[in-house]
């Protein structure tokens, strides 16, 4: 499992990294033609997105990646991909009537400004089209096509930057051209997807197995927005004790923090429906932990070099109004990451356990809207941050406390420990640094810092000299093959 994961996880991470990154390249065009206030309405339409991704299709792709390992006939994996794609379709069929039937009321509820109603009337079908885009493109997943995968999302990416130049640059159609170049790049980017998966989809729809789908998937739902909640009621915070400018300069400093998740984002593609393939075999729980270890060594780096370049970052990808979002980096990223983590701790998904989650997520929602709700009238944005980073930090810790009772994984927390600690040293030394000093010396004190933490997190065994030797050799002769 080790070797597929790895392969698989190089594969899907050149592929995020590429989209995410052609997606990163939007953000000086963005901050170009929207201000502060336009880029925090465009942020609570990509917000209103993530919720709908999470309650319309009622999870039902969740349901299909459980039964998909266990179903190896092909013609019960087509009937059960198939009915997941037509239930989906029907569900944000009737979001997508909904969301346009009501949008005047809908769009003074959630941006309060009758100037932005053609964007949200564009942002609804954008939220539409993705999701099922995003079915089709987990499909490719399950499937364990990772090239087929990697094509797509870097073709989506580049038709949304196509677009955005057309419809931002040239035509000059502000927030609703953003809204336009997505949907146009979703709705061809689901086309590719059908094509590609035309030999996994058929006219068929099975109630039987849809009921087996949604009766794992649907408890995931409340789980879900809990995860929202914890997530996303930052926004909600700040809009109501602050302003959509402020939501737009926690926004850009959340998408430079979302550099982090390209860490993790091909990992989380690979690894999820091979653990499902592979978790009884008395190895795998070992190799996880492997897994892990060189994850965190990549992690706490990556998440340093943003903290100490986010101004950097920032004054790269944007422009010097968005200025006040760049000091959040260093705990939005670690926030981001966090959240994400629990894939390395796979015992309720495998134990089918989804009510457990439910819990822990309704916990870590409840710790954010508290501390938002605390926090954001004390220090505004930099509030909703901390209690952001708290949400995502108390999430982790009880998924790995319930996950280990399920199946037990020999985590290497002796070496992940102290690294940790040396990684939070450097990123609040870091914060302190551009208040003083020449240019030169803050640059070499930075290089410095990420020196330091490499040869902690070498020392501590988390990145063995001997692995990367091997990872590199396993590497080439899997891609000569």
């Amino acid at each position: 499992m080790l070797k597929a994961a790895l392969h698989d996880s190089l594969v899907y991470g050149i592929a995020s990294i590429l989209s995410k990154g052609l997606v990163i390249f939007l953000l000086p065009l963005y901050t170009r033609v929207l201000s502060p206030s336009d880029y925090g309405a465009y942020d609570l339409l990509i917000t209103l997105g993530a919720l709908a991704n999470l309650v319309v299709a009622l999870e039902v792709s969740q349901g299909l990646a459980r039964f998909w390992a266990e179903t190896p006939e092909i013609h019960i994996r087509q009937r059960l991909a198939s009915t997941s794609l037509w239930f989906s379709a029907f569900m944000y069929g009737l979001f997508l009537l909904g969301g346009l039937l009501a949008a005047p009321q809908l769009n003074d509820l959630i941006l309060g400004d009758a100037a932005y109603l053609n964007a949200f009337r564009f942002g609804i079908g954008f939220i539409a089209v993705n999701g099922i885009y995003y079915i089709l493109l987990n499909q490719f997943r399950w499937e364990l096509h990772s090239k087929a995968y990697a094509i797509v999302s870097i073709s989506y990416a580049l038709l949304t930057l196509l677009f955005a130049v057309i419809f931002c640059l040239f035509l000059d159609f502000g927030l609703t051209g953003v809204m336009l170049a997505q949907l146009l790049s979703a709705l061809t980017a689901s086309f590719l997807s059908l094509w590609l998966l035309r030999r996994t989809f058929i006219l068929s729809f099975d109630t039987k197995q849809l009921y087996d789908m949604l009766r794992f998937s649907i408890p995931l739902v409340p789980a879900g927005l809990a995860v929202f909640i914890s997530l996303y009621i930052n926004r909600v915070a700040l809009n109501n004790f602050g302003s959509l400018e402020d939501i737009g300069h926690f926004g850009i400093g959340n998408r430079i923090a979302s550099l982090a998740a390209l860490l993790i984002l091909g990992i989380q593609a690979a690894l999820t429906p091979l653990i499902y393939q592979h978790y009884r075999e008395p190895s795998t729980p070992r190799q996880i932990a492997r897994l892990l270890n060189w994850f965190m060594a990549a992690a706490l780096f990556g998440c340093l070099f943003l903290a100490l370049f986010s101004r950097e970052l920032l004054l790269l990808f944007a422009n010097e109004k968005f200025m006040d979002g760049a000091a959040l980096v260093g705990v939005l990223a670690p926030a981001l990451l966090l959240s994400q983590m629990y894939i390395f701790a796979p015992g309720i998904a495998i134990q089918k356990k989804t009510h457990w989650q439910l819990w822990i997520t309704i916990l870590a929602a409840v710790v954010s809207v508290i501390g938002n709700w605390l926090l954001v009238p004390l220090w505004g944005i930099w509030g909703a941050a901390i209690a952001t980073l708290l949400s995502s930090l108390i999430f982790l810790l009880s998924w790995l406390s319930l996950s280990q009772r399920l199946y037990s994984i020999p985590y290497a927390w002796r070496s992940i420990l102290p690294a940790v600690i040396v990684f939070i040293a450097c990123t609040l030394l870091g914060n302190e640094l551009n208040q003083a000093g020449t240019l030169l010396l803050i640059f070499l004190i930075k290089l410095f810092l990420l020196l330091l933490l490499l040869g902690v997190v070498i020392a501590c065994g988390l990145m063995p000299i001997a692995d990367l030797r091997s990872l590199l050799t396993q590497l080439q002769l899997r891609f000569k093959k």
